[in-house]
């Protein structure tokens, strides 16, 4: 099963953001351990470092791009993902990109605590990461 992982599950675990820090390190855990194909695009990593280094330093956001590295697959972001991310009409056009990126690797899952903001996403399922949790407990 392919999951596109939104930028903020990502930082929850690495900054350990309270209280977001447990579900999102559970499935940071199942992408680890391979039962989740986990995916990240480019720029989501770009703003991870951006975020890790302003707020840890330039050593430690090096060290956590290396470790989310080791766990994730990383999508590019093409020109033509940015033209169809501009034509979708949401109101957040990073949040509108992670959608294109999500559906061009098959994701059939867009997992964030923000669902609010993908609201227009069309043919992908968007969940919380708890939602997304108690879904695979059934």
């Amino acid at each position: 099963m392919k999951a596109f992982i939104d930028t903020n599950l990502v930082l929850d675990v690495l900054a350990e953001r309270r209280p977001f820090y447990e579900t999102s390190a559970r499935i940071w855990e199942l992408v680890e351990s391979r039962d989740l194909k986990g995916y990240l695009s480019a720029t989501s990593i770009t703003d991870i470092f951006y975020i890790l280094n302003k707020q840890l330093g330039p050593e430690k956001a090096y060290y956590f791009v290396n470790k989310i590295m080791m766990v994730f697959d990383i999508t590019s972001v093409s020109q033509g993902d940015v033209r169809k991310a501009l034509n979708l009409g949401f109101k957040g056009f990073e949040d509108a990109l992670q959608v294109v990126c999500a559906k061009k690797i098959g994701a059939q899952y867009l997992i964030t605590r923000n669902t609010q903001d993908y609201q227009q996403a069309e043919g992908i399922e968007v969940v919380d990461p708890e939602t997304f949790l108690l879904s695979r407990a059934d």
